[in-house]
């Protein structure tokens, strides 16, 4: 990787789109690069979505959604699971990888084999990635490892030596530390450990929408939802030279990094993505995880 970086220093910015319905439903985006084949073609007006667009980074979107503040959005794993009742999936849309995530990331001072009695900082941007780093640790590696929430920038790996062995990085953020080319740490991506231990692919987040929004207005979730996958068709493809620049204009990587990245992100939930979800539930309710606190503190 090479380029300076630029971070976005919104984490959560707000725009209003024009409605031609009676009612316009409030659709949130994640505000992270991993989105951009959706978010941007959405933004661009291509697809003539209809709604109240509200960006912000993971955790904030789970609160929103559970707080009625907006009503359909890819809301992290770990969320739905915890919240079945009061949400729906819908278009049979997520955000996952089979393989490498390229941004959830885990810096180290030190090899992952020798982090047992560490402490490591997690997150205050993510709820899924948090625990999925836990069950690595726990469940795969059998190490005893303390965790504490960060905020995004905060846990720099220059802090790694001092206050933290180890800090995880999402979204963005990952991408810009990275580029950065760190030296003496240790760089472990939690989607190839995954894939590595369970030979399937990882679930980050899905869209969903509130119950009663699903039954109340059931035709313009189908329509939405529905464009958002043709924008997921056209970022992907058509559209995908014009999402790559957007994207250099958040974090300035090579084009070759992004056509990379976005092949190796997954944006339908397939047959196989669902098994990768129901095994990554299945490890959360294991008895070794009920001690785990901080990851559900950002559900």
């Amino acid at each position: 990787m090479v380029g300076e970086c630029q971070l976005h220093s919104d984490t959560r910015r707000q725009s209003d789109i024009e409605t031609h319905s009676y009612t316009s439903l409030r659709l949130g985006q994640v505000d992270f690069i991993n989105c951009l084949p959706i978010n941007f073609v959405v933004e661009s007006g291509v697809t003539g979505v209809h709604a109240k667009l509200i960006n912000a980074v993971p955790s904030e979107l789970n609160k929103m959604i559970l707080s009625n503040e907006i009503d359909i959005a890819p809301v992290s794993s770990l969320t739905y699971l915890e919240n079945k009742n009061k949400l729906v999936p819908v278009g049979d849309l997520c955000i996952a990888c089979d393989g490498p995530a390229d941004s959830v990331l885990l810096f180290s001072k030190y090899p992952l084999d020798e982090l047992n009695d560490s402490k490591v900082a997690l997150s205050s941007a993510s709820a899924t990635s948090n625990k999925l780093l836990e069950i690595i640790f726990k469940i795969f590696l059998k190490l005893d490892v303390s965790f504490e929430l960060e905020g995004m920038v905060n846990h720099a790996p220059t802090m790694i030596g001092s206050k933290y062995q180890a800090a995880l990085h999402i979204g963005d953020d990952a991408l810009i530390e990275f580029s950065k080319k760190p030296r003496n740490v240790f760089v472990y991506d939690l989607g190839s450990l995954w894939k590595k231990y369970t030979g399937l692919p990882m679930v980050f987040g899905m869209w969903a929408v509130r119950k009663e929004i699903h039954e109340k207005y059931l035709h313009e979730v189908k329509t939405i939802t529905s464009q958002l996958k043709i924008a997921m068709h056209l970022g992907l493809d058509a559209m995908l030279d014009k999402v790559i620049r957007q994207a250099q204009e958040k974090v300035l990587l090579s084009k070759e990094f992004y056509q990379i990245y976005f092949k190796h992100l997954r944006y339908e939930f397939t047959d196989e993505c669902r098994l990768g979800l129901d095994t990554f539930e299945k490890y959360c309710l294991l008895p070794a995880m009920a001690s785990y606190s901080a990851g559900s503190a950002v559900t």
